[in-house]
């Protein structure tokens, strides 16, 4: 049995106390175990010292040149990767790529930005300010690497991308990391920090890696550390509750549970090609990675008298991923199990609140038989599709307004077509990372996009001319932000160079303007 350890102070360390055992959620058979680490305090202190000076030492360039390594090292053993993904997170090969090439992907985009940053020392604002008329004196604002450690904690679904993507902005704003992937799909993001070690690309202290619990870890934060959670909305309210993290004001960023929305707007008709756009997009995110995406799809609103048209069309549609739905190492498969025994639980325990607001048009939550896979075995739930009525959508209280089931699980929500309702009903959510509209209207549109955008991190608008190149909203970039306001965590990640001030400290740097000049390396 393959025993992973935690990577700390540079240097394998295999833990304390029982063995935790990793499983393939398809087998249930353990395929790895790790252990907890002892006391976290030298660790962290060690990340601080040691790769914090390392990585400020470097221009930008030279740290974009690094992410270009790390990105070149995962992608020569992205196959390895792919196999792991499928045995310990039930990934097809499909979702396995969607993972492992999305982190090699932000990698790869935070290296190119790095060559535009160049050989700056820091981040300059386009112009000084004038202090008050009259005056030779200036403000400029600079943004600096913060002097701490950057602790990533990540989610069980992406333990590729979720923990490349977060490398690569605090590795180019300057910062050193301690990452601890979810233990229960850390297979993968243990396999790539010793690819990492192994290459002995990386400056000493810039990167850590902690299996098992957190354990202490939180309790040594200082005020120049920053912390990024992804996970349940519970989890980070105690993070952003803890008493260091209190203490010290120590920088938390957070996404969490997300009710995102697609909205189907005029124009949408059976027969055009954004129709079918809607309805393939819908699918995808309901059934890629099993469901379990914070960017997934959760709520549908539909205009009533379109209503009959999309339904059977994504029905049909969903009938044939349900046939495919087993063992995510058959090539013939097209979703894999949920990652754990809790996660088939929760969605199960959730359909049925969610039965309770809206009726379930297809699938079995207790369907026990897939492709591929011995009855009763594996942590699979079918694709499960439910509608309410034009009156339950209006209702804040209705369970697909309140809980976001994670997995392969959305509700249809009549309305009638207005932009106002249609706001109002994605308000409901408190929050999402992202929502799609779906018109050809640029006056509904343009009405839209103020009173929905608010309440989102990001908002996707597709038309019939775009929709042959358009994909899915669930695809996350690493130009855009990635983040959402209420309980989606109102954090923010990724953006291009908005993403590195989450590790920056902005300081107004104040004086005469000639010497300021000098300092920024501008011309007076």
């Amino acid at each position: 049995m393959k025993q992973l350890h935690s990577f700390l102070q540079g240097s394998w360390k295999p833990g304390i106390g029982d063995d935790i055992s990793l499983l393939d959620p398809t087998t249930e058979g353990a395929v790895a175990v790790c252990k907890k680490a002892a006391s976290l305090a030298d660790a962290v202190a060690w990340g601080r010292a040691t790769g914090g000076p390392a990585l400020r030492a470097m221009t930008f360039a030279e740290r974009g040149a690094l992410l270009g390594d790390m990105a070149r090292i995962v992608s020569e053993h992205r196959d390895e990767l792919l196999t792991l993904a499928a045995n310990n997170g039930g990934n097809t090969r499909g979702d396995g790529k969607f993972d492992v090439d999305g982190g090699t992907a932000v990698l790869s985009a935070y290296a190119e930005l790095a060559k535009e940053l160049g050989d700056a020392p820091w981040l300059v604002e386009d112009e000084p300010a004038l202090l008050f008329h009259g005056s030779k004196l200036r403000a400029q604002h600079v943004s600096l690497p913060r002097h701490g450690l950057a602790i990533h904690i990540n989610a069980f679904n992406f333990p590729a991308w979720g923990m490349l993507g977060k490398i690569a902005t605090a590795f180019l704003a300057g910062m050193p990391v301690l990452t601890k992937p979810a233990t229960s799909t850390s297979l993968v993001a243990h396999r790539i920090v010793e690819l990492l070690v192994e290459s002995e690309v990386l400056p000493t202290g810039a990167l850590q890696l902690l299996m098992g619990p957190a354990g202490d870890l939180l309790d040594h934060v200082g005020s120049q550390d920053v912390v990024a959670f992804t996970g349940s909305a519970d989890t980070g309210a105690k993070i952003r509750t803890h008493a260091a993290v209190v203490a010290h004001g120590v920088r938390v960023n957070v996404e969490a549970d997300s009710l995102n929305a697609v909205v189907l707007g005029p124009g949408v008709d059976q027969g055009t090609e954004l129709f079918d756009l809607a309805v393939r997009d819908l699918v995808t995110e309901m059934t890629q990675k099993a469901g379990q995406k914070c960017t997934a799809t959760r709520r549908v609103l539909v205009p009533s008298d379109k209503l009959e048209d999309f339904r059977e069309a994504v029905m049909e549609r969903l009938a044939a991923m349900a046939d495919k739905t087993g063992d995510p190492r058959d090539k013939g498969n097209r979703m894999g199990p949920l990652a754990t025994a809790g996660q088939l639980r929760d969605a199960r325990d959730g359909v049925a609140k969610l039965s309770e607001h809206a009726a379930v048009l297809r699938g079995d939550p207790s369907r026990a038989e897939f492709s591929g896979v011995e009855a009763g075995k594996g942590y699979f739930l079918e694709p499960i599709l439910l509608e309410a009525s034009p009156e339950r959508a209006l209702d804040p209280d209705a369970a697909f307004h309140v809980m976001e089931v994670f997995g392969p699980v959305c509700t249809l929500l009549p309305y009638d077509g207005t932009p106002t309702t249609a706001a109002a009903i994605i308000s409901l959510g408190h929050g999402s990372l992202v929502s799609t509209l779906y018109s050809d209207d640029r006056a509904w549109i343009a009405e839209s996009i103020p009173n929905i955008a608010p309440h989102l991190g990001r908002l996707v608008v597709a038309d019939e001319k775009s929709a042959r190149a358009s994909m899915s909203p669930g695809c996350v970039f690493p130009v855009a932000n990635h983040g959402g306001p209420g309980r989606a965590g109102c954090g923010g990640e990724l953006g291009g160079v908005a993403g590195l001030s989450l590790y920056m400290q902005r300081t107004a740097l104040q004086g005469g303007a000639s010497n300021l000049a000098r300092i920024v390396g501008r011309k007076g």
